[in-house]
């Protein structure tokens, strides 16, 4: 079984389309991730842009484009935190929007605090 990746967030990016895509060079996989990604986020995403390997990447070429400049990635990395679990102000306004789309993303971070 592979090493599971959580963002910042609390979001798994091993689950990801664009993560999963990239580990398996696989144009069929960008190609779904990116037509789903269209009609869910009212956007035009090229599969060429679906190549990340995790929020937890330092080189920020290889990492999703949406990722590099999520205002919650950034907060963490300015803080010098590996996820939102490592932060004092847990669960703050940032993230806790998100957590009410992805409720997961919070049971994965409260796992790492425990």
């Amino acid at each position: 079984m592979s090493e599971v990746i959580i963002a910042k967030c609390g979001l798994s990016c091993t689950d990801c389309g664009a993560y999963q895509a990239t580990i398996a060079d696989d144009d069929e996989l960008r190609k779904m991730t990116a037509e789903e990604w269209s009609k869910m986020y009212g956007g035009s995403i090229a599969p060429e842009s679906i190549n990340c390997l995790g929020c937890q990447e330092k080189d920020e070429t290889k990492v999703f484009g949406h990722c590099t400049v999520c205002g919650i990635r950034t907060c963490a990395k300015e803080k010098g935190y590996t996820t939102c679990a490592d932060c004092p102000d847990f669960g703050c306004d940032k993230v806790a929007e998100l957590w009410k789309h992805a409720s997961f993303a919070k049971t994965n971070l409260e796992a790492l605090r425990a």
